[in-house]
Formats: structure tokens, sequence, C-alpha cells
């Protein structure tokens, strides 16, 4: 009978302490607001209506569990809040409650006092207030770079922007320029080839009249060793002509061999013994020794000597173009006129417009891209933009190059594509065909951090691959201060 009565008396004293729990026990600060003392409770997640009495009282009358959130009852669907002062409150399962094991670091979830916890939030709130802090720490560092990536960004972008106007504005002037040296190289092409031509047709002319002079002589100089001949005159008489076989035949020799024609003079002149008449004569033979060279060795001298003459002249452009490349690019554009320059001088000068203009049409195109692409609030982006980042692993070397490519070692994962989710994602899209599936891709999930960094690679289906990217241009304000809220809520 003594033993009836004291379980009795024990079931009644544990009934009591669950009966005594306030409503809002093991209610979480943001529905703190529901569990506010009136006649009726409204289940939370259901559309269910109870007294408000039977709230905490160890029987699960909700669908939902929530009528009884700092008890047991409703142990398969309900929840219970650790409050944790000095540290991070946080939820528990229901059937953890008054379970015999401490759970929460304050010991609130075991009340009915089957186990003895010991309060140690103070402890375990120090540590993680210190990795808290250097957390905030951490993003406050973000922040600053940030700033300085935006500085840096909006720098960039002006003088990117003035540079793009300073080339275009060069390009005028030098596609001027290459028009007027093709119009400078066709007029000097066309007084060649004239020029050309008249020396051509000089030079057939010339062959003319030498190949007539030629043929005149053979038919009125007889032959060496030929006797005379007779002729038929007017009266129909026969007269004898008389070859100067001699004559003709010791002149040749003295032209041919070179001979002093002082001494042939006074052979001549001993012969004959008369001075005046061989005078005269002399006078004569000279003029007919020096037509018959000239239009005999014509040919070959002449020859001889225009090409000696081109070759001169070629000498003498070529020294000319030299001199030319040597003083043009340090002399002022004042000092040097293109009129003065010969075909090659042009050529060259024209080959040079052209690759100064393509080099500026060139670099042109790369700003003009850079300043088209989205780089971000307030160009936040513009530091990111050529440079390339590294991750290595046990089996690769995975690099990515925001705005052109990205790759596992030697393998393609795409080329750049655009941002998404605001600039949260990276897309990399037709990389390297893979083997029995789609070509390879890359998303790159950007987050905030001191530095630019890559980590955690990973290959959630079959060529399509993720990597998580750290990198000050991700820090914001507004993150910043929910880190602080959420350090001032675990004192």
């Amino acid at each position: 009978m003594k033993s009836f009565l004291y379980i009795c008396l024990t079931v009644a004293c544990l009934t009591q302490q669950v009966l005594s729990l306030s409503p809002t026990y093991g209610v979480g600060p943001e529905e703190l607001e529901y569990y506010k003392e009136n006649k009726y409770f409204n289940c939370l997640r259901s559309n269910v209506q109870i007294p408000f009495s039977q709230v905490n009282d160890d029987f699960c009358d909700c669908p939902d569990g929530t009528d009884e959130p700092g008890t047991s009852a409703c142990s398969s669907i309900g929840r219970f809040y650790c409050q944790n002062i000095g540290h991070k409150g946080n939820y528990i399962s229901s059937s953890f409650v008054n379970d015999g094991v401490c759970d929460c670091c304050d010991g609130s979830d075991e009340y009915q006092l089957k186990v003895k916890c010991k309060n140690n939030c103070k402890e375990i709130g120090e540590e993680s207030r210190k990795k808290q802090n250097q957390v905030i720490e951490a993003y406050e560092n973000g922040l600053k770079k940030k700033k300085q990536m935006e500085e840096e960004g909006t720098r960039v972008f002006n003088e990117k922007t003035d540079e793009i106007i300073r080339l275009r504005k060069e390009i005028d002037p030098i596609t001027q320029e290459i028009k007027e040296l093709e119009v400078l190289i066709e007029q000097k092409k066309s007084e060649r080839e004239v020029e050309n031509k008249r020396l051509l047709d000089e030079k057939e002319k010339k062959d003319k009249e030498l190949e007539g002079t030629n043929q005149q002589q053979n038919v009125e100089k007889p032959k060496e060793g030929e006797e005379n001949k007779e002729v038929v005159g007017e009266n129909g008489e026969n007269i004898v002509v008389e070859q100067p076989e001699i004559q003709t035949s010791e002149l040749l020799d003295t032209i041919s061999k070179g001979k002093d024609d002082n001494n042939n003079n006074n052979n001549i002149n001993n012969n004959n013994n008369n001075n005046n008449n061989y005078n005269n004569n002399e006078e004569k033979v000279d003029h007919i020794s020096v037509n018959d060279n000239f239009l005999n060795d014509d040919e070959g001298d002449n020859d001889e000597d225009l090409n000696q003459f081109q070759k001169i002249l070629k000498s003498f452009n070529s020294i000319k173009n030299s001199i030319y490349n040597i003083i043009l690019p340090i002399l002022p554009n004042r000092f040097v006129s293109l009129k003065d320059m010969d075909l090659g001088g042009l050529e060259s000068e024209l080959s040079k417009k052209r690759e100064s203009l393509k080099e500026k049409e060139n670099e042109i195109e790369k700003i003009d891209k850079m300043l088209k692409s989205d780089l971000g609030v307030n160009n936040v982006f513009i530091p990111l933009y050529n440079k390339c980042f590294d991750l290595s692993t046990k089996e690769y070397t995975y690099s990515v190059c925001p705005y052109e490519k990205a790759s596992q070692g030697h393998t393609s994962l795409g080329k750049f594509e655009s941002f998404s989710d605001n600039g949260k994602i990276m897309l990399f899209e037709n990389g390297q065909q893979c083997w029995g599936g789609p070509k390879r891709s890359l998303k790159v999930f950007m987050e905030c951090g001191q530095d630019n960094e890559l980590y955690d690679v990973q290959e959630p289906g079959k060529c399509e691959y993720t990597i998580k990217f750290k990198t000050p241009a991700l820090c914001s304000e507004e993150h910043l201060k929910i880190l602080k809220l959420e350090s001032d809520h675990s004192l």
C-alpha cells in the first residue's frame, strides 16, 4: 500500500512539472509571437485550432506537432529550441528532450533532471566567437580589397575609353597616308613603264640603224682578195672598177689591232711623197675609221656600256634607299617628302603604314571587346580580365581564365560564355567533346574571400564540372551586417 502511494505521488509530481511548463518553453525566437496566451491556439503548419491550455501539456494535439515545442510528445515531427545563452541557439528533435542525454550546451533539454547537465555554453561560445570574429575580419579585409578592385577597374575603364578614342583618331591620318602612298606608287610604276618603253624603243631604233648600216657596208665593200669588176657605163661601154683591196685591208687591220695611226700615216706619206694630200686623206680616213668602229663594234661595246651604266644606277638607288631607311624613322615628317622617294622606298613606307594600321585596328578590337563585356558593378571584375587562376589536384591542374577559357590540364573545359545569378556564377561552354557524352563545361561558383582563389572542384554530371572561386569582388556590406548580427546573438 505504501509502495502504490509512492508511485502515485511520483507520477503526480512529474505531471505537475510538465503541466507547469510555460507555453513558450522550447519555442524559437522567430515563432514567439504565435505563442502569446489566448483562448485558442492555431497550429502553425496545419489548419487546426485547439484550446490554448493544451499547448505544452505533453500530448500531441496538432498534426504538425507545433503545440508541443517543449516536450517529447510529438517526437517524430516536433522540434525543441535550445537557447544556449553565451553561444548560438539551435534546434534539436523533440525526441531528444528528456532522453537522458545533454544535447543543448545549457542543458535545457533535460529539465526532468534524469541527468545533470553542465552549462558549458560560455566555453563553447568563446571558441565559436573566435572563429566568427576571424570570419568577420577576413570579410572586412575582402571588402577593403573589393574597394581597391573597384577603383582599379574604374581607372582602367577610363584609360581604355580614352585610348580607344585616341587610336580611332590616329587611324584616319594613317589611312590617308596609305592612300597617298598607293597613288604615288602607281605614278612611279607608270613613269617607270614609260621610261622602260622609251629606252626599249630607242634601243630598237639603234638596232635597226645598225642593221641597215651593216647591210649597206656589206653591199658597198668588196670582199678581201676579190678581183676588179667590169661594169657597163651609160653609153654601153665597159668600165673596170678597181678594188681598193690593200688600202681597205690596211685600214681595217689598223683599227682592229690598235696600231699607231701616226706610223701608218708616215708610211703612207713616204710612199706618196705628198704630205698635204696625205693630211687631207688622213682626216677622211680617220672619219671613216671612227664611224666604222662605232658601227661595227657598237653592238657589243654599246651594250656593255649600257649594262655598266645600269649597274651603277642600280647601286646608286640601293645606296639611296639604305640612307632613306636609316634616316627616315628619326626625321620629323616635315623634313621628308614622299615624292622624293623612289619606288622601293615608297613600297617600304607603305608596308610600315599598313602594319601600323593593322596593329591599331587589332588593339581597338580588343579594347572594344573588353568595354562591352559584363564588368560587374563599378567595374569590379576588370582586375580579373586577362588573368588566369589555377588549382592543382593529384590528377590535374585546373585553370580558369575569366572572360576567356577554362581547362583541365590540356583538356578544354570550354570558352567563357557569360555570368549568371547576378554575377555569382561564371559559365564556360563548348569544351572538348567527352567520350560517349556531351561537350565538357564548367560552372564557377563565386563567393567572398580575401584573395582570388580556386577550391573544391567537382564533377556532379558526366563531363559537367563545378569549382568554387573566392574573390573580394563578391564581398558585400549587407552580408557583413548579417555576420555581425549572428555574432551578437551568440553572446
